[in-house]
C-alpha cells in the first residue's frame, strides 16, 4: 500500500514537471531573449529573486555571460538586460518599452490618491506630450536644472547643514547613532530647503513619517497594507498627507521653494485638487529622501572609516575650505558605483525587437545597476574595491570609462531631475563634516567596523543592518562662515550630463 501510494505521489510530481516544462517550452518563443535558470521551471528564477535580491542577477550575468536573458516566472516574463550596447535602444523606446504604467501604478497604490486624481494621471493618455506623466519631469526643470532655482535649493540644505551642525553638542564630543543621526540631518536640511519656513516636517509628530517606507512594497502589491502595513497606511492618511494638505491650503508655497511652487502648478494645472494635490507629495517625499539619505550615510561610513581616504579628502576640502565646488564629486560617483543597487523597470507595451531579440507585450524589461557596477569589463580588475580615486582626472584627462556605465540616476526618460540637487547636498555634507569634526567608533575595541546592508526592494540604495556608534568629536573651536558657489552646469554625474557638458 506503501509502495504503491509512493508510486503515485512520484508519477504525479513527474507529470507535473514534464507539463510546466512542456509549458514553458512552447510558449517561448525561439526569438526571445533565451529563458534560463528552468532547473525547477517558473520556480528556480522566483527562488533565486527571493533569497538573492539584487545579487542573483549579478550572479546570473556571471554564469550565463547574456547580453540579454529571460526569466520565467508564474505569470510573468522578466527580460533582464545586461549589456551596455543594449540599454541606450531601451531607453529610445519610450512608448513601447515604457515606464509610465508603472509610474500609474506607484500613483494610485502607493500614495493614496483618490479615484478623481488616478483618472487624471494614469488615463489612457499618459503616452501623450501633454499628460501629466509626460510633462511632470519638464515642469521641475526651472527648479531643479542647472541655474538660480537649483542654486537657491542647494543653498537652502547646506546653510541649514552648516547651522545644524554649528550647534551639535555645544561644542563638545557628542555620541550617535550614525545612520539615524545621518537621516536626521539630510531629512531636516533637505525638506527645509524645498518647503521653506512652514516646512511641515517642523512638527515632532511628523516623525513618524519614516514609518511609511518600510510598507511602500505591501502597498504596490495591494498585499493588504491594512494588516500588512498598518504604521505606513497609518504614517500616510493620518499624518503625511494631512500635514501637506494643511500646508497648501494656506498658501505655504509660496513661501518655499521654486520646486514646491513648480509641482503645485503642475498639479492644480492638470487638475488635481486638495487631498490628491497632498498626496502626490508622498512621493516627491520619498524620491527626495530615501536614497540621498543612505548615500550620504554610505559615503560618510567610506570616508571616515579608511584612514587613507579620510586624509585624502580633508586635504582636498581644506585647500578649497568651505567654497562648496560642485565638480568634486569624484567620492559620490564612487559611492553610489559601489553601493547601488537600483532595479529600473519598464514595461512591454506591444511585441517589438529590440536588436535581434522580440520582447513580448505584457513582459517586464530590467535593467539591474549593480549588473553593471560590478562588471570589471567597464571598471577593470579593481571593480569590487571602493577607490576614492576611480573618479579622478586631471584638467587634460580624458575619461577612461564609458560614462553610460554609470547608472545610478538611470537614464533615458527614467532619469532622475533631482540628480543635481542630491549630489551637491550629500558632498557638501560630507565636506562640512570633514572640515569640522572627527568621527570616532564607539564599538568594541573602537573600531570601524562593516554594517551589513538591508537591500529594500524599492529603494535604489541599501541601508545599514546593524547599528554604527559613533562620538561626533569637533576638530576645534573655530567659527566657521560657509559661503555657497553657483554653478552654471551643475555635476556631472550621468551620461547625459556628460554630453550636456561637451565633454
Amino acid at each position: 500500500m506503501m509502495t504503491s501510494m509512493f508510486a503515485l505521489v512520484l508519477g504525479s510530481v513527474g507529470a507535473a514537471y514534464v507539463f510546466v516544462s512542456a509549458l514553458l517550452y512552447f510558449t517561448q518563443d525561439s526569438k526571445e531573449p533565451p529563458a534560463i535558470e528552468t532547473a525547477l521551471p517558473f520556480i528556480s528564477p522566483l527562488l533565486g529573486l527571493v533569497f538573492g535580491m539584487q545579487q542573483y542577477y549579478v550572479k546570473l550575468r556571471d554564469k550565463y555571460g547574456l547580453a540579454i536573458y529571460t526569466l520565467r516566472m508564474p505569470g510573468q516574463r522578466i527580460y533582464v538586460v545586461n549589456s551596455l550596447s543594449l540599454i541606450p535602444a531601451v531607453q529610445r523606446q519610450i512608448k513601447t518599452i515604457a515606464f509610465a504604467p508603472i509610474e500609474a501604478q506607484a500613483v494610485a497604490t502607493v500614495m493614496g490618491i483618490g479615484p478623481a486624481g488616478n483618472a487624471i494621471i494614469g488615463s489612457d493618455k499618459m503616452f501623450e506630450a501633454d499628460s501629466y506623466l509626460s510633462t511632470f519631469v519638464p515642469s521641475t526643470h526651472p527648479a531643479l536644472s542647472p541655474g538660480p532655482g537649483l542654486d537657491a535649493l542647494s543653498g537652502a540644505a547646506i546653510r541649514y547643514a552648516s547651522g545644524s551642525l554649528a550647534k551639535l553638542g555645544g561644542g563638545k564630543p557628542m555620541a550617535v547613532e550614525l545612520f539615524f543621526w545621518v537621516r536626521q540631518e539630510l531629512f531636516m536640511a533637505t525638506t527645509e530647503s524645498i518647503y521653506g519656513p512652514k516646512n511641515p516636517f517642523r512638527d515632532p509628530a511628523l516623525e513618524q513619517a519614516y514609518d511609511f517606507e518600510p510598507g511602500i512594497m505591501a502597498h504596490m502589491l495591494q498585499a493588504w497594507p491594512s494588516l500588512l502595513a498598518r504604521k505606513s497606511l497609518h504614517a500616510r492618511d493620518r499624518l503625511l498627507i494631512p500635514a501637506f494638505e494643511k500646508y497648501f491650503a494656506e498658501d505655504s508655497h509660496l513661501q518655499g521653494s521654486l520646486l514646491v511652487q513648480c509641482r503645485y502648478e503642475h498639479n492644480t494645472s492638470h487638475g488635481l485638487r486638495g487631498r490628491d494635490v497632498a498626496a502626490t507629495e508622498i512621493g516627491q517625499m520619498v524620491a527626495s529622501l530615501t536614497n540621498s539619505v543612505a548615500s550620504a550615510f554610505w559615503m560618510v561610513y567610506h570616508v571616515f572609516s579608511d584612514p587613507v581616504v579620510l586624509a585624502a579628502c580633508r586635504a582636498e576640502v581644506e585647500q578649497q575650505l568651505v567654497k562648496m565646488e560642485v565638480d568634486d564629486d569624484d567620492d559620490v560617483h564612487e559611492t553610489l558605483r559601489y553601493v547601488h543597487i537600483r532595479v529600473s523597470a519598464r514595461v512591454v507595451m506591444e511585441d517589438t525587437m529590440l536588436d535581434k531579440y522580440l520582447l513580448k507585450k505584457g513582459a517586464t524589461v530590467m535593467t539591474i545597476t549593480p549588473v553593471q557596477h560590478t562588471d570589471a569589463s567597464l571598471w577593470g580588475p579593481t571593480v569590487g574595491k571602493f577607490d576614492h580615486r576611480r573618479f579622478l582626472r586631471g584638467p587634460d584627462e580624458k575619461r577612461t570609462t564609458n560614462p553610460a556605465a554609470f547608472r545610478s540616476f538611470g537614464g533615458g526618460a527614467v532619469l532622475c531631475p533631482g540628480r543635481h540637487f542630491v549630489s551637491t547636498e550629500v558632498m557638501s555634507f560630507v565636506a562640512l563634516l570633514l572640515l569640522r569634526f572627527d568621527l570616532k567608533p564607539t564599538t568594541k575595541g573602537g573600531k570601524w567596523v562593516t554594517p551589513r546592508k538591508n537591500y529594500p526592494m524599492t529603494s535604489a540604495m541599501p541601508t545599514p543592518k546593524d547599528k554604527l556608534p559613533v562620538e561626533i568629536v569637533p576638530r576645534d573651536q573655530r567659527k566657521w562662515r560657509v559661503e555657497f558657489s553657483s554653478s552654471s552646469k551643475g555635476v556631472e554625474m550621468i551620461a547625459e550630463d556628460v554630453a550636456k557638458g561637451g565633454l
